[in-house]
């Protein structure tokens, strides 16, 4: 355990988010950012903060991207492609799957495989409910029942708050909060009621 502890801190060493000054490790201000994520690709999101890959998005388009951290279809590997929005959030997509790439080759030569692909597989459903489409015609697009929509909008309502928080002063802290308004609607919303988050 202490050994896999170890080769973390050389990947964050490595990408800078920590930094050794005189034998101490530190956390860098980059590090910072990374501590204000909690997703399962926490990473990748960080890497995105800080090349800026997100910075122009709007927000139907930020919801989109964000999707791909956080939703893990459960869909056979002979199935079509997902419909993913074109455009700005296609390009932005392939670029987050590129950093994955990097990261995970990084991981590798470091004996980790923590991090999962991104899956873009609720891209189109995240983009058209930010939009303002009614849930019936967004489940009409995305083969989910009513219960699993919800719960993947609330993880992504989870991430762009992070994102928000974690992005700093800024046109992309504004996006951020505004997929939180976007997305918290209707029977996102509704669910919410009760939760004690």
């Amino acid at each position: 355990m202490a050994r896999q502890f170890d080769r973390v801190c050389e990947v964050l060493t490595a990408l800078g988010y920590l930094a050794t000054h005189d034998g101490e490790v530190k956390v860098t201000g980059q590090g910072r950012r990374l501590m204000r994520l909690y997703s399962e690709l926490d990473l990748v999101a960080a890497e995105c903060l800080r090349t800026g890959l997100w910075d122009e998005l709007t927000v139907p388009e930020l919801a989109a991207v964000l999707s791909v951290l956080v939703f893990e279809a459960r869909r056979p590997d002979d199935a079509s492609p997902p419909r993913v929005p074109g455009g700005q959030v296609r390009d932005v997509i392939k670029e987050m799957v590129k950093l994955w790439g990097q990261l995970d080759a990084l991981e590798r030569e470091h004996h980790l495989d923590f991090l999962r692909q991104p899956d873009a597989g609720f891209a189109w459903a995240a983009y058209r409910w930010a939009e303002g489409d009614e849930l019936d015609d967004v489940l009409e697009v995305v083969e989910l029942a009513a219960g699993d929509f919800v719960r993947w909008m609330k993880q992504l309502l989870d991430l762009a708050g992070q994102v928000a928080d974690a992005s700093g002063d800024g046109p992309l802290r504004e996006t951020a909060r505004g997929v939180v308004t976007a997305v918290r609607r209707g029977v996102v919303a509704y669910s919410g009621l009760g939760d004690e988050d």
